[in-house]
């Protein structure tokens, strides 16, 4: 009997093994020209968002591409920006405010498949509609107040993980507001400035800023898509132990450390933008893994100290391209112009944003 139930359990940690296989980040120094020059990039376009009364924003933390139009979310100014193919701005939704149609600050926000704008907001824990043209549609009201916030499927995912001293919580209500699950337990100890959800058809990822694990969230249930394996990046487990933010800090600061920013996959591509720090030695650097999921096979760019990439970011990914974001202030002198000629004839007092348009494969 005992024998019988040591094969069983070993096909047991066998299963679970191969569902939470380990990506172990092999990258070597390289440049931001050789991660535009990957293999799995076709093409790369340059998209520079401008245009009469465009807002000049400082805080454009996620943009999202659909229908051949850009959505930057301003969280400084608290509204949707809207650009078109060209990068020629359209106009602005939603407001902070006090009233019906305003909300206290930006979170999160998703696309509807029509265009349609969604913010949420976790200080009242509502999620508020408007149409392109900056229209009211109405607002939902959650019992959770959630740091971050998105669905799919008929399932709704709140994840507490950007407060302090709070750990990471994921919570699950179907569309009647009724708890289905949760998951996740460790402790978050500071702000995560990147939004942690990514969508791919009725699956979304979610990519907490800390740890290794990347999870996937289908209908109604939580599972580890991806985990990575940072090496001498990887934070040390005493850190999770911490409730506090000072003391987390504090045991930090002597060490080196990875944390994640960004995830998105479609179905031929994953891509993983992270950044690694050495507290001791004051530096910190981007790196990009891109991995055509056909070959299972992971291949990564760690940026020199003062490569251009470095003032890049990853900020989203469809069927069809990659995208990323960066102040023109950054790339106008860096050597990438000899590539790509249009970023010499950007201008800084009216080019609000550069954007990398990369096509896959």
């Amino acid at each position: 009997m005992m024998k019988h139930l040591s094969i069983l359990l070993c096909l047991f940690l066998l299963s679970c093994a191969k569902d939470k296989e380990v990506i172990v980040v092999q990258y070597t120094d390289s440049s931001g020209a050789e991660l535009l020059s990957s293999p799995i990039f076709d093409t790369v376009e340059i998209i520079t968002l401008h245009g009469e009364g465009a807002p000049f924003f400082g805080s454009w933390s996620n943009i999202a591409v659909k229908n051949d139009i850009y959505y930057v979310e301003d969280t400084q100014l608290g509204k949707i920006h809207l650009f078109d193919a060209t990068g020629k701005y359209l106009n602005s939704v939603g407001g902070t405010g006090r009233g019906p149609a305003e909300y206290q600050y930006i979170d999160d926000m998703i696309i509807e498949d029509n265009g349609d704008v969604s913010v949420y907001s976790s200080q009242q824990g509502t999620l508020y509609t408007y149409t392109p043209q900056g229209y009211f549609l109405g607002s939902t009201e959650y019992s959770h107040k959630s740091g971050n916030f998105n669905r799919a499927n008929g399932f709704n995912y709140h994840y507490y993980g950007t407060g302090s001293g709070l750990p990471y919580q994921l919570y699950i209500t179907n569309r009647q507001n009724q708890s289905v699950g949760s998951g996740i337990t460790s402790y978050m100890v500071v702000n995560n400035d990147f939004a942690p959800f990514s969508a791919f058809g009725n699956t979304l990822y979610l990519c907490p800023y800390y740890g290794g694990e990347v999870y996937r969230l289908t209908d109604g249930k939580i599972t580890v898509a991806y985990t990575f394996d940072f090496g001498i990046y990887n934070i040390p487990a005493d850190y999770y132990r911490f409730g506090d933010m000072f003391e987390a800090f504090d045991f930090l600061m002597p060490k080196t450390f990875a944390a994640k920013n960004r995830f998105f996959e479609n179905q031929k591509y994953a891509v993983l933008q992270a950044g690694v720090a050495n507290m001791e030695s004051l530096w910190a650097r981007y790196i990009y893994g891109l991995s055509e999921k056909a070959t299972s096979t992971w291949n990564w760019f760690y940026m020199d100290d003062d490569d251009f990439m470095n003032d890049f970011s990853l900020k989203y990914m469809d069927d069809s391209h990659i995208y990323f974001a960066a102040d023109p202030e950054m790339v106008i002198d860096a050597p990438i112009t000899e590539r790509f000629p249009a970023l010499s004839t950007l201008d800084v007092d009216t080019d609000i944003l550069v954007i990398f348009k990369c096509k896959l494969k």
